[in-house]
């Protein structure tokens, strides 16, 4: 059962992917938000440091959400989960245990590896040839995991899609788009699959849009993080 309280405003900026899992999450539970993400309402790197915001949002992260009856969260996984209903998060206890695992992976086994990687190709991260290195191969054991665990099953818990998927296929997609060309993600077949079939479902669809996968692999642009 949704939480009556589910609804509320969620303060973000543009293409954020960790903002993407409560987005997401809100579809399908049905859940009434509001997203501010664009100036003057909210303007990263300025409101989220106003006094204003820290006194709701100490952190002065986002996403930053506030429910309508007054619950403030500063943290992504929370902030799904605030927001899903009890499919997403898992009906049986072993269910729900198994999304928090896949939850804790996204941001554990992935996320550190992808930031290390793809940051500075976007331009908003210095260049360490051997951090980078040591994220590709982080980033290979997280994809094999993944690949093992999928040629057997379509959603990573149980038989429909779950916060576990939304959350690892959210921090997967700058690695997707940016730097997992199709030489790279040729051996995780299943990996592959699964994640075409997440960003295709039309909640997910709704929320990110139309999703390009990298044609090659970006690299570093010393110009660029220059200009950033």
């Amino acid at each position: 059962m949704l939480f009556r309280s589910a609804s509320g405003t969620l303060y973000t900026y543009p293409e954020n992917f960790r903002a993407y899992k409560g987005q997401i999450a809100a579809r399908y539970s049905g859940a009434k938000v509001k997203v501010v993400q664009d100036a003057p309402a909210f303007k990263f790197g300025e409101t989220n440091k106003s006094a204003e915001f820290l006194k709701k949002f100490p952190t002065g992260k986002v996403p930053a959400f506030e429910s309508d009856n007054g619950v403030k969260l500063f943290e992504s996984n929370a902030i799904a989960y605030f927001l899903a209903n009890e499919e997403l998060r898992g009906k049986t206890p072993t269910d729900a245990a198994c999304v928090q695992q896949w939850v804790n992976f996204a941001d554990g086994e992935i996320l550190p590896a992808s930031c290390t990687w793809v940051f500075p190709c976007m331009g908003i991260m210095p260049f360490n040839k051997q951090n980078t290195e040591r994220a590709k191969e982080e980033v290979k054991r997280a994809l094999a995991i993944l690949n093992e665990h999928l040629a057997t099953c379509t959603f990573l818990v149980g038989e429909r899609l779950s916060l576990a998927d939304i959350s690892v296929a959210c921090n997967l997609l700058h690695l997707y788009q940016y730097v997992l060309d199709p030489s790279f993600r040729s051996s995780y077949v299943n990996t592959n699959r699964w994640f075409n079939t997440i960003i295709n479902q039309p909640n997910v669809k709704a929320v990110i849009g139309a999703f390009k996968m990298a044609d090659k692999m970006a690299q570093f642009d010393q110009k660029k993080f220059a200009e950033m």
